[in-house]
């Protein structure tokens, strides 16, 4: 159970299926033999491994000059879509949503950033 937000996901998942979302607490294992199974399938189709939209991932970095520039300087993967409030359209990264002019949005290909600008 390394991943907390994957975990966090899981559980908002499971808990309306019915899912017993009880865990051992020496090593965090979810007792219920099913929840353990659907636990390892969800792992596997959201984990590295697993399904990825088609298409090149969209990225953002937020600028130096933004007021949450003091959240992380690192690349950070983004979906731009209609704003849930005001005019923040970028989803991702450590604050979770930003507004468009407060990150610079790049392309990985190959392990080669390219700017979106």
């Amino acid at each position: 159970m390394q991943n907390l937000e994957m975990l966090m996901a899981f559980e908002d998942w499971a808990r309306p299926r019915g899912y017993d979302l009880q865990r051992n607490p020496a090593d965090q294992q979810f007792y219920n033999v099913e929840t353990r199974a659907a636990w390892l399938g969800f792992e596997a189709a959201h984990g590295p491994a697993g399904c990825r939209p088609y298409g090149q991932q969209l990225y953002a970095r937020i600028k130096k000059i933004s007021e949450y520039a003091h959240q992380t300087d690192e690349l950070f993967a983004v979906s731009v879509g209609k704003p849930p409030y005001d005019n923040y359209a970028v989803r991702g990264g450590p604050g979770g949503v930003y507004r468009l002019n407060d990150v610079d949005l790049y392309v990985v290909d190959d392990g080669k950033q390219y700017p979106l600008s």
